[in-house]
């Protein structure tokens, strides 16, 4: 029993982080562009995140659902967590 907590425990971790990471390569692709207006910087930043969270959850997939699930739930988390404490550019 302990055993399933500690590794639902890990990939909701590896999970929230992946939501940390994607959240935070969002912003910085957001603030490029409203900065310098560029095009080409942002969609390379948004393959390379889709990219690499899908390998990411493809990886964590293999190992089962119940890490999947935990690695879902933690980077969802992540994601709510993030929206709620980051500033909103003003309009």
């Amino acid at each position: 029993m302990t055993n399933l907590v500690l590794r639902a425990l890990l990939y909701s971790s590896l999970g929230f982080a992946l939501g940390w990471a994607h959240a935070k390569a969002i912003a910085e692709g957001e603030r490029i562009f409203r900065e310098t207006g560029e095009r080409a910087r942002p969609t390379v930043i948004f393959v390379l995140r889709l990219v690499l969270l899908c390998v990411a959850f493809g990886v964590i997939g293999k190992a089962g659902s119940m890490p999947f699930l935990a690695a879902l739930l933690g980077f969802v988390v992540a994601r709510l967590v993030r929206r709620r404490t980051s500033n909103a550019p003003n309009k």
